[in-house]
């Protein structure tokens, strides 16, 4: 029996994905994967997925504003996903961050906007969901005091190197690795997973996007496909996929503080 993995950052309900959602994570039950964390990238999609997993018992959600859609954000928005932390099954704010790659909106709101999840975050005592790229000298200027507080947080969909990495790990923040870890390109990337702890790793598939080798990139990307990403972590750790897949699905457990029905909010995540 395949030993069971977690998705910890994927897209269920978003476009052709989203269309057939329900047989998508049937797929993936079948295929071993025992939980996944759905993602709100707006006020839109935080309230479809807080929606979507409320009657799941093994899937949970995030609520937030991702960086690339700031400039389009109304002022009002972060009340919203304020009131959406209410849900029962959302467990931690973003996906937010700063992104230089994409040019869809600047740096100087991308930033507050960060700041403000990451305040909600320790506010609400909630793991905050960062979306880094072409970014990280700037996330950690803008991180730095929230850390020295606290802040529990992850990188998702880590394309650094391992020059990147620090002082993140020294804050005890959490690394997922997606598919691109399986790209014949991305030696980079398995640099810095060699580096990251087993106990600070998570995997993803931010599906519907960056489908794992075998599957073509351009692939639509599923969460059953997460065993890919966990067999070649394991390979890039020299360690038993068994205990790659038991170590991240417990990092991803604890992380997030999930319980069977709802999320654990007495602070011991």
């Amino acid at each position: 029996m395949t030993p069971t993995v977690f998705d910890s950052h994927c897209h269920l309900t978003y476009g052709d994905l989203g269309e057939q959602a329900d047989a998508a994570w049937s797929r993936a039950r079948d295929a071993g994967v025992g939980g996944a964390v759905l993602i709100g990238i707006d006020v839109a999609s935080s309230r479809e997925v807080a929606q979507w997993v409320a009657d799941k018992d093994d899937l949970w959600c995030t609520v937030g504003i991702h960086p690339n859609g700031t400039a389009k954000a109304d002022p009002a928005d972060l009340q919203v996903i304020r009131k959406l932390t209410e849900k029962p099954r959302v467990v931690a704010l973003g996906e937010t961050g700063l992104d230089t790659y994409w040019d869809d909106a600047p740096l100087d709101i991308q930033i507050p906007s960060l700041v403000a999840h990451a305040d909600l975050a320790l506010e609400l005592n909630l793991p905050l969901v960062l979306h880094l790229r072409d970014a990280f000298p700037q996330a950690r200027d803008v991180l730095q005091p929230y850390a020295r507080r606290g802040l529990r947080a992850v990188i998702h969909c880590f394309t650094g190197g391992t020059d990147d990495l620090q002082p993140f790990l020294d804050w005890g923040f959490m690394i997922s690795f997606s598919g691109i870890l399986t790209y014949s390109g991305a030696k980079a990337v398995r640099d810095a997973a060699a580096l990251v702890p087993l106990e600070q790793c998570l995997i993803e598939t931010d599906a519907p996007w960056l489908a794992p080798a075998p599957h073509k990139t351009s692939d639509l990307n599923e969460p059953a496909f997460i065993v890919h990403t966990a067999k070649k972590l394991a390979k890039v750790k020299e360690t038993p996929f068994d205990e790659v897949a038991a170590v991240t699905t417990a990092n991803a457990r604890r992380f997030f503080g999930l319980r069977g029905d709802a999320r654990d909010t007495t602070g011991s995540a």
